[in-house]
């Protein structure tokens, strides 16, 4: 039978899609808050959302009957009739957040109107209204959300960790921070205060939000034209990271995501950028409403956008251009240290040609030059033979495993191949090993072995490293920081915006750079990282950190050098597979080779 769903059915049905963790939660709460212009706009969070999303502004407030409709489905201050749909300028329009929100939790309300005497509280648990009194608060609103999802013990318990959660919602405060830089914004969580942002420039705004070291970064445009206004600032290549975090695309003042226009900013940067690194943006457009549809998804993330295409060749072009002004496209870098002072020529003196010696009778087509024996030896001390190889791997898997203690009687060839693989040969053919992914399965047993035989070993620096970066990567990293520890990195929270190194895993480099890029990593390993059980946490960590170190290749030079990276690979658990399961080597038969050549 066809019949209608009773109405908190209805609205527990639209949390699932507006109300998916507790970040969305966060967005809803402060664009509403935006909507009601307000100037100042407070975000209290404990336990990552879970416990407690409390938003605190200053705009226009609501009077009784208002903030009593305000949780009813589909009720808006926004839109009137349907025409209003074309030209949306306001983040809310939808009136379906605050229904689905007092649908899963338990709200507490209290607003004022300029001029009221008195304030209105409301009390509202899994959409039903329990107590509506008069109080005395300050003119706007105060929302407080208690236990998220308490009704919904499914999704609750789907909720990933509380690092993973507050990043979430640190994204949200972050974005609407950066299209509303005129406001003054506070985050606090557990009582500690991550962020209070007075009005600023954009780029001191980008700068407290995203950390300090975006400051050497930022290079700005503007482009104004018929179709669209860009404007915003740009990353210089040299500075692209490990991770997409900090790329941010506004339109008329409206967070959104388009990997469309996404490919219009990397296109600029083509050629320019160190490999698997992205550069950092934040670009704002302005269009007219009438051309930009926002009512294509519940979360409000995504638009439409009339002449897509002209706007993504003035995107890329603007980018481009921009790279260009400020030189940050490649150039000749001539290094003059240590090169001699060369005089100017005086006028007037003639300078000959210099004279060529040569001998006329030479032919270097006679046939006896090839004949003869050439004594020198043309061979590099990094180039080897693979003739006379004496064969270390076997194709049997029993084989594979040759004890390390009989490396030194043998004498295998090994070379190394477009700086990612090694080759060796075999009984049966040719052996290929993957460095990088080999590389991570050396690293990722060695932390497991700590691990296990609860030893925590690490390499002092000489002086501890202080390192800017985003408080939402402080938070992840603070997390792990037990784990990380037994496994030799020694980081601790000096700032919100800032962590220090004491000590790294033994064999890291100690350069600056080379500690912020593993940092820069590992961190963006460890927010992809799912909440898991205590006993597997330590693995998880473990993996992130052996995949952050191997981000590049190790350095490897000699011959010496190849033969304990491959014995290491097979005293390793499982040297065939890298930790994520791919393959780290692969043995080309030699029937294959007979094969090509017989053609």
């Amino acid at each position: 039978m066809i019949h209608i769903l009773p109405e908190h059915i209805a609205n527990r049905i639209a949390a699932g899609e507006v109300v998916q963790r507790p970040a969305s939660v966060v967005k809803e709460l402060l664009e509403n808050a935006l909507d009601a212009g307000a100037s100042k706009v407070s975000l209290i969070v404990e336990d990552a959302g879970r416990t407690l999303i409390q938003v605190v502004d200053d705009g226009c407030g609501m009077s009784a009957d208002e903030a009593r409709i305000a949780f009813e489905r589909h009720a808006t201050s926004k839109i009137s009739c349907a025409e209003d749909l074309e030209g949306i300028e306001t983040f809310g329009f939808r009136g379906e957040a605050l229904a689905a929100i007092a649908a899963v939790a338990e709200i507490m309300l209290k607003t004022r109107q300029e001029g009221d005497d008195t304030g209105t509280q409301i009390h509202i648990q899994g959409g039903k209204l329990l107590e509506e009194t008069s109080t005395f608060c300050p003119v706007g609103a105060n929302f407080e959300i208690r236990n998220l999802f308490y009704n919904v013990p499914a999704r609750r318990k789907f909720l990933k960790s509380d690092a993973w959660e507050l990043k979430q919602i640190v994204s949200e405060f972050t974005r609407i921070g950066l299209c509303r830089c005129d406001l003054e914004l506070r985050l606090s969580h557990n009582g500690q205060e991550l962020f209070h942002l007075p009005p600023a420039k954009l780029k001191q705004r980008i700068i407290k939000l995203l950390g300090k070291d975006m400051y050497k970064e930022l290079v700005d445009f503007e482009v104004d034209s018929s179709i669209i206004k860009v404007s915003g600032y740009i990353g210089k290549p040299e500075d692209a990271r490990k991770s997409t975090g900090n790329q941010f695309f506004f339109i008329n003042g409206r967070f959104f995501k388009s990997t469309y226009f996404q490919r219009a900013v990397l296109n600029a940067y083509e050629r320019l950028l160190p490999e698997k690194s992205f550069p950092s943006w934040c670009i704002f457009m302005e269009v007219n409403p009438i051309e930009v549809d926002v009512n294509i998804h519940p979360a409000k993330t995504e638009v439409k956008i009339e002449n897509e295409q002209m706007i993504f060749q003035i995107l890329q072009a603007a980018v481009k251009e921009a790279l260009g002004k400020n030189a940050l496209g490649p150039t000749i870098d001539f290094d003059m240290e240590g090169a001699p002072s060369i005089p100017p020529l005086r006028r007037g003196l003639f300078a000959p040609p210099p004279k060529i010696e040569y001998d006329p009778l030479f032919n270097p087509f006679n046939e006896e030059r090839f004949n003869q024996s050439d004594d020198r030896d043309y061979k590099s001390p990094h180039a080897y033979s693979i003739d006379d190889a004496t064969p270390l791997f076997y194709d049997q898997p029993a084989d594979l495993f040759t004890p390390p203690q009989q490396l030194h009687t043998l004498q295998p060839q090994i070379i190394r191949f477009k700086e990612k693989y090694l080759l060796t040969p075999v009984k049966s053919g040719l052996l290929l090993i993957h460095i990088q992914r080999a590389s991570q399965r050396i690293r990722y047993d060695h932390y497991i072995n700590l691990i296990i035989n609860s030893v925590q070993e690490n390499q002092q620096t000489l002086f501890p490293q202080e390192h800017p970066i985003d408080p939402a990567s402080v938070l992840v990293l603070e997390e792990v920081r037990a784990e990380l520890l037994r496994m030799g990195l020694d980081i601790r929270t000096s700032h919100p915006e800032c962590v220090t190194v004491y000590g790294l895993p033994v064999g890291h480099s100690t350069e600056y750079e080379d500690i912020t890029a593993l940092l820069d990593n590992l961190v963006a390993q460890l927010a992809a990282r799912t909440s898991a059980p205590a006993e597997e946490s330590a693995h998880g960590v473990a993996l992130s950190l052996s995949i952050a170190e191997c981000r590049n290749n190790p350095q490897i030079f000699t011959h010496k050098d190849a033969m304990q990276f491959v014995a290491k690979l097979f005293a390793s658990t499982q040297p065939s597979l890298s930790p994520l399961g791919k393959p780290c080597m692969y043995i080309i038969p030699t029937e294959e080779f007979e094969k090509m050549l017989s053609k």
